[in-house]
C-alpha cells in the first residue's frame, strides 16, 4: 500500500508548484521551484514474445531556497514508471522485465566560498523496484534495492564570459545499497549457517574528477573520470574446489571515463558525441554446478565478473523557438555498446562452455519530438529500436539475443 502511494507524488508536486508560485509572486520570497514531467503511452514488443501496451512516465520536483547571497538549499525528487517490454541488465545477463519504478530524493547545501569556488555537501536516497512479471506486486521483486548515501563536491569556475564557461569538479560519495528480497540460494539450503544471506548488498565509495568547457556558438566538451570501489558485505570468495573463503568477501574496482563533444551546425541544428569506457576488476570467481547433483559436469570460471565496456552515442538535435517560451525539439541518436568479458566463457544453446570469451553487443536507434502546445505543455512522440547480439546462446535464465522496439506518445509539462 505504501509503495502504491508513490504514484501520487507527481500530483502532489504539481499542487505544490502552483501554491508556492502564487506565494512567491506576492511576497518575492527567495523560494524557487521547478516541476517537469512526462506521461507517455503506446506499445512495445520483444520479437518472438508477446507485446504489450506501455506506459513511460517520469517527473521531477525541485523546491529550493536562497538562504543568503552565498548559500543555497537545493532539493529534488525524481521518479519514473516504466511498464513496457524491456530487458534490464543484471550482472549475469539481461532479465526480461514487465515494470520498473524508481524514486530518488536529493538534498544539498551549495556554498560559494568566492565568485569562483563552491562547496556542496549532499545526501541522497534511491529506491528501485523491478517487477519481472505482471502479477508481481511492487516491493517483492528479486532485484529491488534501496541505497542511502552522501558526499561532498567542490567546483571551480576557471573562466566565465558571455560566450564561454569552463568548470572543474572534484567529488566524493559513499553509499549503502541493500537488496531486501535477494536471498542467497546457499543460505536457503543451510538456514542455520547464515552463509551469504545478503550476497548483493554492498558499501560503495566513489571519487569523480571532471572538467567541462561550454561555448555558446562553438565547441563544447567534457571529460570525467570516476573510480568506484564496491565492498560486498556478505558475498564470500570461492576457489576451484567450490570451497568458500569465510575470511574473504567480494571486492570490485570499477573505473569509468566519460567524454562528450558538441557543436552547433546551422539554423537550430547541432550535433553531439558521447562516449564511455568502463573497466571492472573483481576478486570473485564463479563455480557453476549446472544445477545438477553430480560433480562431473561442474565448471570453475576464474575472472567471471571482470569486463571492459565501450559505448559511443552520436546525436543530432534540432531546436527552434516558435514563440516566447515555446520551443520545438527534435532529436535523433544511435547508441552502440560493447561488453567484453575477460574470463567469462560463452555457452552454447545446451549450456556447455565454449573456448571463446563472452561478447555482448547492443545497437539502439531512438528519436524524440516535442511540439509545444503552450509555454507549459508539449506533445511528445518517442520511439526506439534495440538489437542485442551475443555469442552467449544459453538463455534459460537470462536474455542475450533479442530485438526490442517501443513507440509511445503523450504530454510533457514544465513549470
Amino acid at each position: 500500500m505504501i509503495l502504491r502511494r508513490f504514484r501520487w507524488l507527481p500530483l502532489l508536486s504539481l499542487f505544490a508548484v502552483f501554491f508556492t508560485s502564487a506565494a512567491s509572486a506576492e511576497d518575492k520570497s527567495p523560494f524557487f521551484c521547478t516541476l517537469q514531467g512526462e506521461a507517455l503511452g503506446g506499445y512495445s514488443d520483444i520479437e518472438g514474445r508477446d507485446g504489450e501496451f506501455s506506459s513511460l512516465d517520469n517527473w521531477l520536483f525541485s523546491p529550493s531556497w536562497k538562504l543568503s547571497d552565498k548559500l543555497f538549499f537545493i532539493n529534488s525528487y525524481n521518479g519514473s514508471y516504466n511498464r513496457s517490454a524491456q530487458v534490464v541488465a543484471q550482472e549475469e545477463g539481461g532479465r526480461q522485465t514487465d515494470t520498473t519504478q524508481t524514486h530518488s530524493l536529493n538534498t544539498s547545501l551549495k556554498y560559494f566560498m568566492d565568485d569562483k569556488w563552491s562547496l556542496r555537501p549532499f545526501f541522497f536516497a534511491d529506491w528501485v523496484f523491478v517487477n519481472e512479471t505482471r502479477d508481481e506486486s511492487f516491493g517483492n521483486g528479486l532485484y529491488d534495492y534501496r541505497q542511502l548515501g552522501g558526499g561532498l563536491e567542490s567546483a571551480w569556475t576557471l573562466l566565465k564570459t558571455d560566450a564561454r564557461e569552463d568548470e572543474l569538479k572534484l567529488g566524493f560519495r559513499y553509499l549503502d545499497r541493500e537488496y531486501p528480497n535477494y536471498i542467497s540460494l546457499l543460505s536457503l539450503f543451510d538456514r542455520n549457517a547464515s552463509i551469504e544471506t545478503n550476497e548483493k548488498d554492498l558499501d560503495g565509495y566513489k571519487v569523480n574528477l571532471s572538467g567541462e568547457s561550454k561555448m555558446k556558438d562553438s565547441w563544447s566538451w567534457g571529460l570525467e573520470g570516476i573510480f568506484f570501489y564496491k565492498d560486498y558485505t556478505d558475498k564470500k570468495t570461492i576457489n576451484s574446489n567450490s570451497i568458500r573463503d569465510m575470511s574473504s568477501t567480494r571486492e570490485d574496482f570499477v573505473e569509468y571515463v566519460n567524454v562528450y563533444a558538441s557543436h552547433p551546425i546551422a539554423n537550430g541544428w547541432s550535433w553531439r558525441l558521447d562516449g564511455q569506457f568502463t573497466a571492472n576488476q573483481s576478486n570473485l570467481d564463479f563455480y557453476d554446478t549446472h544445477n545438477s547433483p553430480s560433480f562431473g559436469d561442474d565448471d570453475f570460471i576464474p575472472d567471471y565478473f571482470d569486463y571492459y565496456s565501450f559505448e559511443i552515442k552520436p546525436s543530432l538535435l534540432y531546436a527552434k523557438d516558435w514563440a516566447e517560451e515555446r520551443r520545438f525539439f527534435f532529436t535523433l541518436d544511435y547508441t552502440f555498446n560493447a561488453l567484453l568479458y575477460d574470463g567469462r566463457r560463452a555457452q552454447d544453446i545446451a549450456g556447455r562452455y565454449t573456448g571463446n570469451d563472452e561478447r555482448d553487443y547492443t545497437h539502439t536507434m531512438s528519436s524524440k519530438t516535442s511540439v509545444p502546445i503552450n509555454k507549459n505543455f508539449s506533445w511528445v512522440v518517442y520511439g526506439s529500436y534495440t538489437i542485442a547480439d551475443s555469442n552467449q546462446d544459453f538463455e534459460s535464465l537470462y536474455l542475450y539475443n533479442y530485438n526490442l522496439w517501443t513507440a509511445v506518445t503523450g504530454i510533457s509539462i514544465k513549470y
